[in-house]
């Protein structure tokens, strides 16, 4: 009883009336009577003595109903409440061994596969995307938008690194790096390889050391390993000219999940191995020793008991009339939690605990538990309008939450202030607010910068447009004067052959006699038509020269893929529909910004 007190406090002031209203209700009835008290006397007839139980019951029955109201409470329980806060990063091996075909169809497919199958578990917090190669570079920042992820690693392969090579610990630096620029002192960071050398393994360990990050590690490939067929179909050799053989060396995984306390999982054909790798990082690492933030106390209201004793005067109050039926029939009675008689709330609680959420949404009857329930279950929607119209902190916050899930950043905003207006000290949702405004600026920042490229692109285009232009006017002008060539040509070769006629007049003869005749051809004819088409080939050969030099795209295998003048970079807006030359345009940007790296010990 120490911890006791009420939940409704302000339904108490209604005992005011009660106190004005007995004292009325038993004056009424004293004075009341068909014959004055003074002329009964003197008729004879005695009154009998008057009760005023029915008052005192009245008077139990208004009290026992306004402490219901007020709602009081001894005990508590705990309701989940879930942050925002937290944050992973998934980190993919892009080297050229993720060809090999020890898996079918190879690696790279499988590593893809698994990748969009982790996503839909990931539902709080938020998830980067970092590839690597013989340098680390990031395809996406940190967001809560799995949509924008899966349209991306599809895209993803060899192909559009800068550079080649394998070295882990520059991807596991960069993943590092894009969690301290968003403010997350800890977090998750999940790889997919299929392996590293010794040397790969001590850097990363050296990285990780003394942080406050989970290395998590999905190795795809075998231990037996298998020879890289490149996308031409050759086979990838080493300096001795033998086919390389990728394996998974697992020994040089094992001490980097166990000295973070992650998880390494073997590629498996079923889902096993996605299913434990989401189990171990559902829940970001800066949440995960923060049980006591994740479900809020609340206070259990107990005024549901005094309904018992309030039946019972409700039968008294039948028997001697109607007045006290309908106090209790017309007096409005808060829903109070865990009531006895509410198994459906009770059934919903089992589901709940059992994780089936649809059906725990479905079941419950109480909006706070049915609101935690449809959030729970990812119906963020449904979640709203369950809980906006509750009042109380807890059923706030977590609309805040369905809110900012939803990607209703203003409304997610608006809702956290609200309760830190009234409810100060609310660390969690001063911090999921915190969180919120920060997705909220990177959202208009990469809005910002979108159109920035459009306006960009646009203005290249133009460019573009102008200089094919004036390409398509050479060309046209260089036409003009092969065909004025050739026609040079084909009058000397006109006047040779008038020449020869007039020299050897015999020989002019009609198409009828010359295809009748089987005769060799003159000597002096042949070297004149000889030399007639040795003109007209130097003459094309001249107008070759001269004509100006055409734009070529071609790619050179020596060309340096960080140069300014990378056709990628230099032509975006002829792929505007190509992801993979996009990821690649933006690797090459962040190489060209980087040191060139070291070179590795591979180049797979």
């Amino acid at each position: 009883m120490v911890d006791f007190t009420f939940l409704h406090p302000y339904w108490l002031l209604t005992i005011l009336p009660l106190a004005l209203l007995l004292p009325w209700l038993k004056g009424k009835a004293h004075h009341s009577g068909l014959i004055a008290p003074h002329l009964a006397k003197q008729l004879g007839f005695e009154r009998g003595k008057t009760t005023a139980k029915p008052f005192w019951l009245l008077g139990i029955g208004w009290l026992l109903a306004i402490i219901a109201l007020a709602g009081p409470s001894w005990q508590k329980t705990t309701m989940p409440a879930y942050s925002l806060s937290g944050a992973r990063v998934l980190v993919m091996d892009m080297s050229r061994s993720m060809y090999a075909t020890d898996i079918t169809p190879n690696r790279l497919t499988q590593a893809r596969f698994k990748a969009l199958d982790m996503l839909p578990g990931w539902k709080e917090g938020s998830t980067g995307l970092v590839v690597y190669a013989a340098d680390g570079y990031m395809v996406s920042p940190l967001t809560e938008d799995s949509s924008t992820l899966k349209t991306l690693i599809p895209n993803l392969s060899p192909e559009i690194m800068p550079i080649q090579g394998s070295d882990a610990a520059a991807g596991i630096r960069e993943a590092i790096s894009l969690l301290k620029q968003a403010g997350h002192a800890g977090g998750d960071i999940i790889m997919v390889t299929d392996g590293m050398s010794k040397r790969e393994s001590e850097q990363v360990m050296d990285l990780l050391d003394d942080q406050a990050y989970r290395l998590s590690i999905l190795a795809v490939g075998t231990q037996q390993g298998a020879p890289i067929k490149l996308t031409d179909g050759r086979l990838l050799n080493d300096g001795q000219g033998k086919p390389v053989i990728a394996r998974v060396e697992l020994d040089n995984l094992l001490p980097l999940v166990r000295s973070t306390g992650g998880n390494l999982q073997l590629s498996q054909t079923s889902n096993r191995d996605v299913d434990a790798i989401i189990a171990s990082t559902a829940t970001p690492r800066e949440q995960a020793n923060k049980d006591k933030e994740k479900e809020l106390e609340e206070r259990i209201n107990g005024g549901f008991w005094l309904l018992i004793p309030l039946m019972l005067f409700a039968l008294l109050g039948f028997r001697r009339g109607v007045v006290i039926a309908a106090m209790l029939v017309l007096m409005p009675v808060d829903h109070a939690f865990a009531s006895p008689w509410e198994n459906s709330d009770q059934q919903g609680y089992q589901s709940f605990q059992q994780n089936d959420y649809v059906a725990a949404a479905e079941q419950f009857s109480d909006p706070q538990w049915k609101g935690i329930a449809q959030y729970k279950a990812g119906d963020y929607q449904q979640a709203i309008e369950t809980l906006a119209p509750l009042t109380d902190p807890t059923s706030r916050y977590n609309l805040g939450n369905a809110y900012a899930q939803a990607g209703q950043l203003d409304e997610a905003i608006n809702t956290y202030q609200d309760l830190l207006a009234s409810n100060p000290e609310h660390a969690d949702a001063q911090k999921n607010l915190d969180v919120v405004k920060k997705a909220k600026e990177q959202k208009e920042k990469e809005q910002q910068q979108q159109s920035e490229q459009n306006s960009s692109e646009k203005k290249e285009q133009a460019s573009d447009s102008q200089q094919n232009d004036s390409q398509s006017e050479d060309q046209h002008n260089s036409e003009n004067n092969r065909d004025s060539s050739q026609q040079d040509s084909a009058d000397k070769q006109q006047s040779a052959d008038n020449a020869d006629s007039q020299t050897n007049p015999e020989q002019s003869q009609n198409p009828e006699q010359q295809q009748g005749q089987d005769q060799p051809q003159d000597p002096n004819q042949q070297q004149s038509t000889q030399q007639s088409v040795g003109q007209q080939s130097s003459s094309e050969d001249s107008e070759n020269t001269e004509q100006p030099s055409q734009p070529v795209a071609a790619n050179d295998d020596n060309t340096n893929p960080l140069s300014a003048s990378d056709p990628i970079l230099k032509k975006l807006e002829q792929v505007p529909d190509d992801t993979s030359g996009l990821i690649r345009a933006q690797l090459l940007l962040q190489a060209r910004q980087k040191q060139a790296p070291q070179s590795t010990e591979n180049s797979w």
